[in-house]
């Protein structure tokens, strides 16, 4: 099985070319950690919650209901929008804004820690320009989607964009996201006249009982306008019998799905999170990166939470599609525009059809020129040889020739990035394997 190498048994890799190669993706990860806890935000370090998370998904397991998409990042229940089925590759998409302006202000809204926030805020976005640059290119878009921001802040903006759309790619999927309680009948009928095929919700669980009931009926309203109504919520982890009552009510509205999003920390707002008592999920990457979706760090609880209720709407056999959306899911779409560039991957390093990363096997120091040895042998040249590092690289599918062998291997993580106008590989991160674990079906 493949291992993730810790501070905690680093010591126990035999070969120091190896131990101190790999020391520097843990003191990487150390001082990543030590940033965020300037923020006063503590980790949850209990192992008990790890072991929750595995015990509720092995019961998601059993239930025929749902079914696991992204390696498990992903779970759905009866039916999933189509938008979030393309998502997974995010190929002939687009999401585009108006403005980032919005009447609502929600603690746990991540455009701030988006870049540029400040800009965005102060000027709005030239879609037109935007749209006409993808339709000049004769790019085919599948799946377009507006936000914000409150995009109704804009309505003639939000009619255009969208009769726009439809107008350039008429078979597109168009989307809108909204906080809702600025929607009426007449914008719903602009709305439909414009295209819309899909409304998404986002409904706050903090907001007053008022303005809920009257998010609740605008989302009913719009069942008469809009083929698919659906609700995009985080699900917070100290709310969720609450949460288990709005599943309820919104399959007795007849709502489409909801899209269960794990609550995140977005890098602001700290005050806020530790009033709730909220602690960060660890760790709260598998692989660290700088990710393009900004919504920061999984909150601890906020997953279990979310796959309980999955599994409480298939047991209910509720009529409305459920989807638990995590932010690991959120980077999948990148990683596959990044890194699905076959021309450019070094033939010792395979894509990843499972998650979408570069994965390479390596040997270090002793055991690396014993490998080489073993290949030159047998003469094959799949292999990359840094005398310098004290590495070889070689393909995932080439470690079964070292079955019986004792080298420790690693299997290193790696992205497609630009430097200096060409492509190279960056190395993310190293995992303990054996031959066995580098079957390149199960990576």
């Amino acid at each position: 099985m493949l291992e993730e190498i810790t501070r905690q048994n680093l010591g126990s890799i035999r070969n120091s070319t190896f131990r101190h190669y790999a020391r520097i993706y843990v003191d990487i990860y150390e001082s990543f950690l030590e940033q965020v806890g300037q923020f006063g935000l503590p980790f949850e370090t209990d192992a008990a919650a790890q072991t929750q998370i595995a015990q509720e998904r092995a019961a998601l397991r059993t239930l025929p209901e749902i079914a696991p998409r992204c390696e498990g990042a992903s779970l759905v229940y009866k039916r999933l929008s189509p938008a979030c089925e393309v998502c997974r590759q995010g190929v002939n998409t687009l999401t585009s804004h108006i403005s980032f302006r919005c009447h609502r202000h929600c603690f746990f809204c991540f455009n701030p820690n988006q870049e540029n926030f400040e800009a965005h805020l102060a000027q709005e976005n030239d879609w037109r320009a935007e749209l006409d640059a993808y339709r000049r290119a004769g790019q085919t878009l599948t799946h377009i989607a507006l936000t914000g921001g409150e995009p109704l802040l804009h309505p003639r903006e939000c009619e255009a964009f969208f009769g726009l759309a439809r107008e350039y790619w008429p078979g597109a999927h168009l989307r809108l996201y909204t906080s809702g309680d600025l929607l009426d009948a007449a914008e719903l009928e602009r709305l439909r006249a414009a295209g819309l095929d899909e409304i998404r919700f986002s409904y706050k669980m903090e907001d007053d009982p008022a303005l809920q009931a009257k998010v609740l009926a605008n989302m009913a309203l719009a069942r008469d306008y809009i083929p698919a109504v659906m609700v995009e919520m985080p699900v917070m982890p100290d709310m969720e019998e609450e949460m288990r009552a709005l599943l309820l009510r919104l399959d007795a509205i007849g709502i489409w799905g909801v899209n269960l999003l794990e609550l995140c920390f977005p890098y602001h707002n700290a005050e806020a999170f530790r009033a709730r008592g909220f602690r960060l999920r660890y760790p709260p990457y598998r692989t660290l990166y700088n990710f393009w979706y900004a919504g920061g760090l999984p909150v601890s609880g906020s997953e279990s939470s979310a796959l309980r209720l999955l599994r409480f709407a298939a047991e209910r056999k509720l009529g409305l599609g459920v989807h638990y959306c995590s932010l690991e899911n959120k980077n999948f779409g990148q990683m596959y525009q990044q890194n699905n560039h076959p021309a450019l991957i070094p033939s010792t390093v395979l894509f990843s059809e499972r998650d979408y990363y570069l994965k390479t096997v390596k040997a270090f120091g002793e055991d690396a020129l014993a490998v080489k040895k073993l290949f030159d042998k047998r003469g094959s040249r799949r292999y990359l040889h840094d005398e310098r590092s004290g590495y070889i690289q070689i393909h995932p599918a080439d470690a079964a020739r070292l079955v019986g062998r004792r080298y420790e291997l690693a299997l290193s993580v790696n992205v497609l990035e630009e430097r200096g106008g060409e492509p190279c590989l960056r190395e993310l991160k190293l995992l303990r394997a054996s031959p066995a674990d580098c079957d390149p079906a199960a990576l």
